[in-house]
């Protein structure tokens, strides 16, 4: 049953990167199709005995489930009975709640997919992959597939902004480090594959480098440094390889990898930090409004006057850190810190014991819970459960 769990996660996020948004404007039949995937993947008697507290007293848990099970309860519930209180539009809280629950996805899928922990972990990197290759090829569509424009203009992002989807870095940084993994071990099947791959990864990273993502860029270059230096010194002709490579790219596509930094360097300088600093002073305005904002914030649904889209009353802000204070206070974002907390040590074992991946899937995630609107979409949630399972690996745990 866990196979067919992660298998249905997996087709999910093909769906999801071929066909679908990040953050998509309306439920079509592939969000439901989606919707359903996921569903099946969760189960149902799972998520209700999260939602009422039941699994507290059903088995034993790995130490991070704990406090990821006490979180979601305080972060559904707290919110939910303020936002219903202060009467705001049930659509709009629907927009907030269903973040929230992608963003704990790691509670309702991990221990419905630890019967099959190498499979899940398999599939759902593949899945991962396919998304983020997807959103990269739909972009470049979108962009005339002008290549050729890589580090001599910046390229528009589109309507849906679908570079924004974590699993973009992840097969960005993942694919092209996956794929040196094939070449090196050989058989023509491996290495066909690992080209495939490195190709794949490269579409990725050459849309983000188009489209100017500061951050998802400086990310990949972090990535590629530390992983470099990790083959130099475990495998040193495969980490001479990967180098001459490097300078290979370098001596044929000057223009385009030069052209690349100068633009983030001006990007930076004409827009900065894109009024983060005065989006958080607005929601921090909102918090200290009264001491029942302060504790529990204005709850699911509310909307914040955003200086970041020109004052408009909009139900997001871009960075989780000033979302949670502005929907649930200081308890709500107590409990966030209580979850990333308990997470935390997952993922840095992964660099210990898989470096590619655990870049792979580090790397989107710190962009999506830093500074981007991406921690309230469906692939950072499942790049948690992915960093939780692939972390769990081998261990002897308690199964659902």
């Amino acid at each position: 049953m866990a196979l067919w769990r992660a298998a249905g996660l997996s087709l999910a996020l093909v769906l999801y990167g071929l066909l679908s948004a990040p953050a998509p404007a309306e439920i079509r039949l592939v969000e439901a199709a989606i919707g359903a995937l996921l569903a099946l993947g969760v189960g149902l008697l799972h998520p209700l005995s999260v939602a009422t507290g039941h699994t507290l007293l059903e088995r034993e848990m790995p130490p991070w489930e704990l406090p990821a099970v006490l979180a979601l309860a305080v972060l559904l519930w707290c919110p939910l009975m303020r936002g219903v209180w202060l009467g705001w539009a049930p659509g709009d809280m629907v927009r907030d709640v269903v973040p929230l629950l992608y963003l704990f996805l790691p509670v309702l899928l991990v221990p419905t997919l630890r019967a099959a922990p190498d499979r899940a972990v398999g599939l759902l990197t593949v899945g991962m992959a396919v998304a983020g290759v997807g959103f990269a090829l739909r972009w470049w569509k979108q962009a005339e597939w002008g290549f050729g424009a890589v580090g001599i203009r910046a390229m528009a992002d589109g309507g849906v902004y679908l570079l924004n989807a974590p699993s973009v870095l992840f097969a960005a940084i993942g694919l092209p480090a996956f794929g040196v993994g094939m070449l090196a071990r050989g058989g023509w099947l491996r290495r066909v594959t690992g080209v495939v791959a490195i190709v794949g990864g490269l579409l990725c990273l050459a849309a983000l480098a188009g489209a100017v993502h500061r951050m998802a860029l400086g990310l990949a270059v972090m990535a590629f440094a530390a992983l470099g230096l990790w083959w130099l010194r475990r495998a040193p002709l495969a980490g001479l390889g990967v180098g001459v490579a490097a300078l290979l790219l370098v001596a044929l596509f000057p223009e385009s990898l030069f052209g690349a930094l100068g633009q983030v360097a001006e990007k930076t300088r004409l827009a900065g930090a894109n009024t983060r600093w005065e989006e958080a002073e607005a929601a921090l305005g909102q918090t200290l409004s009264s001491p029942a904002a302060f504790l529990f914030g204005q709850g699911w649904g509310a909307l914040l006057a955003n200086p970041a889209v020109g004052g408009w009353r909009v139900s997001y802000t871009h960075t989780l850190v000033t979302y949670a204070l502005a929907k649930t206070g200081v308890v709500g974002l107590c409990a966030l810190i209580a979850y990333f907390g308990g997470l935390a040590p997952r993922a840095v074992a992964l660099f210990r014991t898989d470096p590619a991946l655990g870049w792979a899937v580090v790397a989107p995630l710190l962009m999506a819970l830093g500074l981007h609107t991406s921690f309230k979409y469906l692939d950072t949630g499942l790049l948690l459960t992915l960093a939780v399972l692939a972390a769990e690996r081998g261990k002897r745990l308690p199964t659902h």
